[in-house]
């Protein structure tokens, strides 16, 4: 990789309209559209890392691109629980069916659903469609959960909580294991329905935890090997558009917080010995997030 030109861009301006009398013409405070150069850095890389909750760490030694050391990631696993309608000759009497829905986060939990059903549904498979039919077009249900299944079985699979999309990637946040979720299914005001008050965890929900780290391995963009930069001439810190802080500090206790969606740039040819951009870094997020670190030195 050859850099041709290192600059750093920067501005912060606003437009200061006069109130007084006969006063006039917009007094412009502050600088925009500014450029500086780094001059002999010859080295840029770029490290992309979501943070899956509160504590965990990105260890970055910015001279090298290095991530060891960081909380390692864990993916998850999106928890299913499933539930089985017992209705051996469908509906028997026309009438209401009621599908009931617990799970922890929902809004109005535990959440009844009244289906309308008539005699024409005569087998279990066809129950259980019109109460997954009907569960799927709830919105506080959708919110969270994605209802599926085939036959007499509905299934009930947590949604993550957040989706971050990394160029063609996902990453997806899922909750832990919540015990409280169930599928019950029940007569209302029709006949036919055997009560199944409690379903089956079939897949039991892992929490996301950890750092995912996106171009973290000590490589540019081509694939070498970074160099050991001797001097950081620009860091620019961009950070999560969720609510959440990432704290950072140096391996001298130096440290600042970059909050929720904020932009930190710094572009002075500072060394280790200089305290503020000592390395490695540790970066600590406050809760579900992610930060975008571009360094150029040389």
């Amino acid at each position: 990789m050859n850099l041709s030109q290192c600059l750093a861009y920067y501005g912060l301006r606003a437009t200061a309209t006069p109130t007084g009398t006969n006063i006039t013409n917009d007094v412009q405070i502050g600088v925009g559209n500014t450029s500086v150069s780094l001059a002999s850095a010859d080295v840029a890389y770029s490290v992309r890392a979501i943070f899956a909750g509160s504590g965990d760490v990105l260890a970055l030694d910015l001279t090298n691109g290095s991530t060891s050391g960081s909380t390692a990631w864990v993916a998850g696993t999106a928890q299913v629980e499933t539930a089985t309608v017992n209705a051996a000759a469908g509906i028997t009497g026309a009438g209401n069916a009621q599908i009931v829905i617990t799970a922890a986060g929902m809004t109005g939990s535990p959440k009844t659903i009244n289906v309308a059903v008539t005699t024409a549904l005569n087998t279990a498979t066809l129950v259980a469609g019109a109460l997954r039919t009907a569960a799927a077009a709830d919105a506080d249900v959708s919110a969270i959960l994605t209802i599926g299944g085939t036959g007499a079985d509905i299934t009930a699979t947590r949604k993550p909580n957040t989706v971050y999309t990394v160029g063609s990637e996902t990453a997806n946040i899922y909750p832990a294991n919540d015990a409280t979720l169930n599928i019950a299914t029940q007569n209302g005001t029709c006949t036919g329905i055997t009560t199944a008050a409690t379903s089956a965890n079939t897949t039991p929900g892992v929490a996301t935890d950890g750092v995912l780290i996106y171009d973290g391995d000590q490589k540019d963009f081509e694939g070498v090997t970074i160099p050991t930069i001797s001097v950081i001439r620009g860091l620019l810190l961009e950070g999560s558009q969720e609510d959440i802080d990432v704290t950072v500090e140096g391996s001298t206790n130096d440290y600042f917080t970059l909050t929720s969606k904020s932009v930190i740039l710094f572009a002075l040819p500072l060394s280790a010995s200089d305290g503020i951009m000592d390395s490695p870094y540790n970066f600590t997020s406050s809760g579900t997030g992610d930060i975008a670190i571009t360094v150029i030195g040389g």
